[in-house]
């Protein structure tokens, strides 16, 4: 009440009536102010002195909930001074935070679990994973990995009230800020930057993707020297992006999510820092992941004879599952565009029925005191909760999809051989090894055998490499359907010795310079491959088959002497000539009456006519002997040096059984 003194009523001054209304701007805003506030000069005199305002009460103003005192101004909320909104967001009831905590618990585990085994399925191999581009879903699910760590560090002890609330028990907006821990800034870091770095290696997936198939049946490696730029470009981008956000300081914190991310309070920072990076993604992903399907569903038509029967199938299910793939990836990202959009429409709608709710619940005290009706308030526009759940199960969706990939039937082997490794057990599992890589294997140790020509050499199918857990993004367009043949595999050693692949070829050596006799073959080189009985018995098969086949080129059927035609190659490729063997290693054959001056100069002159020019085939009677003729592409050659010490002396050509 006014003073009253000496029959006189002292009037508040117009500063007082001034100082009184500047904490509730709210109210003239909203509502007006009524005829005793609203400082008019007959009632709130100008230049009367304000003692008044300096008395010193005995009680402090409140806020009323949803507000809580704070006297930090940034915490402050619009046109109330003194009052901040209340650390738990007002617009979702107990209840429903209850709610949220609980589904995101579920599904970050999941995902944390999903990524976890991915990325041990590669350490577990990781040398033959480390293979562009299966290697780059190693550092997607690494990126996801990371990210679900951020978003389950709420759920330590107290951790939630640390991350999104201030000292002051208000919510934090606007961090970065120097009065306040660093918990929440590094939450946003983890999160965001996780995110934005996993989004950006998807654009990297889909272009290694699209150049290697077209790559695919050509020795052209596209990716090479190109991995490092992968790396720059996929580290440094999201950083940027961080630390400008971190520059503006348009980090805010949510209790319903319980964690610090972008725009939150200012929708418009969330699309420029979120919605434009992930949607530029969805394009250029989109574009290269398209073309790569293509690309296979070309080769698949425009070339079936080129595919091998395995190769094909392994071309299908990749197709298939890039299809699966990125339907899920363009699903997850229009459904987060859906939710956000949906925020961004509805936010302003939102702000203003929490407004009007301030209101409610400030007018609830006057009423009280005024003994007038007491208003009912309440929310009327607030966000729906399953909008919320379904954004965070796009992002946890997306995570988890990408560990899909190592769910197949090479992660179980992997896991297998590991477990055999780590307790000691022999794994008995066959492997299987391309024939490439098994010539590759012996050509590249030419050296050891230069040096040491009797060096025992042993290539084992054991010891090669296998699959990584990736499926369909390691295949040939040639590569074979069934295992690598008994017969091609004893020859291959032969096959890399031809034409002085391992040895430089020496013209002026024949190959009866160095005889191997029978007790020197146990220490020739070694082919161990593990061969199925069905291929044994086929093998046996064959072989039967062709000794009933009448020889390449048939010779007289008698000689002098009573020598007879000796007896037809045991090779299954009858178009090079068995080499000569010298009289004491054969018993029985057409060279036992034959002395060793008269075969030798024989030989030197014509090795791969051995049963013409000499003086006994000039004597005997009948027609004159056959000579084996060499076609194709070993015609006119030289012979291969002795030095190569093949187990058998027989020849293949390149489009024998190989």
């Amino acid at each position: 009440m006014p003073k009253c003194e000496d029959g006189q009523v002292e009037l508040p001054s117009q500063t007082l009536c001034q100082a009184t209304r500047a904490p509730c701007t709210i109210v003239e805003r909203e509502r007006g102010w009524p005829d005793f506030l609203k400082c008019t000069p007959d009632r709130f005199p100008e230049g009367c002195p304000n003692e008044v305002q300096n008395i010193k009460f005995n009680s402090s103003g409140q806020c009323e909930a949803p507000l809580v005192r704070t006297d930090n101004p940034k915490s402050w909320y619009e046109d109330v001074e003194g009052c901040g909104i209340q650390c738990q967001n007002p617009l979702f009831t107990e209840k429903e935070h209850r709610e949220m905590h609980v589904y995101i618990a579920a599904f970050s585990s999941v995902t944390i679990f999903c990524t976890f085994f991915t990325l041990a399925t590669f350490v577990a191999d990781w040398r033959n994973s480390n293979r562009y581009p299966a290697v780059i879903l190693f550092y997607v699910n690494a990126c996801f990995f990371v990210g679900s760590i951020g978003w389950l560090a709420q759920f330590m002890d107290g951790a939630r009230d640390e991350i999104v609330c201030r000292a002051d028990g208000t919510m934090r907006l606007g961090e970065p800020t120097s009065n306040e821990t660093l918990s929440c800034v590094i939450i946003f870091v983890i999160v965001y930057y996780s995110l934005m770095s996993g989004v950006i290696w998807f654009v990297m997936l889909t272009y290694a993707w699209h150049t290697s198939f077209k790559a695919l049946g050509t020795t052209y490696q596209p990716l090479l020297g190109k991995t490092s730029y992968f790396h720059l470009i996929t580290w440094s981008i999201p950083f940027v992006l961080t630390v400008a956000i971190l520059a503006v300081a348009q980090v805010d914190g949510d209790s319903v999510s319980g964690i610090c991310f972008v725009g939150y309070k200012n929708y418009r920072y969330r699309a420029g820092f979120v919605l434009a990076p992930i949607g530029l993604v969805l394009i250029v992903g989109g574009y290269f992941l398209i073309q790569g399907v293509m690309t296979l569903f070309s080769i698949k038509s425009n070339h079936p004879g080129l595919l091998s029967e395995k190769a094909a199938s392994k071309i299908n299910e990749t197709m298939l599952r890039l299809g699966i793939f990125g339907f899920l990836a363009f699903g997850f990202v229009f459904i987060t565009f859906g939710c956000h959009f949906y925020d961004f429409f509805n936010q302003a709608e939102w702000e203003r029925s929490f407004r009007e709710y301030v209101l409610c619940e400030a007018n609830v005290t006057i009423a009280t005191q005024t003994n007038k009706p007491i208003p009912e308030c309440e929310i009327k526009n607030r966000p729906s909760l399953l909008v919320e759940k379904i954004n965070l199960f796009a992002m946890f969706g997306t995570g988890i999809s990408m560990s899909t990939w190592v769910w197949t039937k090479a992660t179980l082997l992997i896991w297998k051989r590991t477990w055999c490794r780590l307790t000691g057990q022999s794994d008995d599992q066959p492997k299987r090894i391309k024939k490439s890589k098994m010539i590759a294997k012996a050509f590249s140790k030419r050296k050891e055998l230069l040096r040491d020509p009797g060096r025992e050499l042993s290539f084992s199918m054991h010891t090669v490499s296998h699959d990584g857990p990736v499926a369909g993004l390691a295949f040939d367009i040639n590569e074979p359907s069934a295992d690598v043949s008994s017969a091609w595999a004893q020859h291959v050693t032969k096959m890399v010795a031809r034409r002085g692949a391992i040895l430089p070829q020496d013209v002026s050596v024949t190959p009866v310079a160095t005889p191997v006799p029978p007790e020197e073959r146990a220490n020739l080189w070694v082919v161990e491959a593990d061969v199925s009985p069905e291929l044994q018995k086929r093998s046996r098969k064959k072989k039967r088959r062709k000794k009933k086949k009448d020889e390449v080129c048939p010779g007289p059927e008698h000689h002098a002497g009573g020598s007879v035609d000796p007896p037809p190659s045991s090779s299954a490729v009858p178009r090079l000539p068995r080499l000569p063997l010298q009289p004491c290693g054969v018993a029985g054959g057409p060279w036992d009456g034959r002395s060793p001056r008269a075969i030798v100069p024989h030989l030197i002159s014509n090795p791969f006519c051995p049963e013409s020019g000499t003086p006994e085939d000039e004597e005997s009677p009948g027609p004159s002997g056959g000579c084996w003729q060499t076609w194709g592409r070993r015609a006119g050659l030289a012979p291969i040096h002795s030095r190569t010490n093949l187990v058998d002396a027989e020849l293949l050509d390149a489009d024998s059984d190989f």
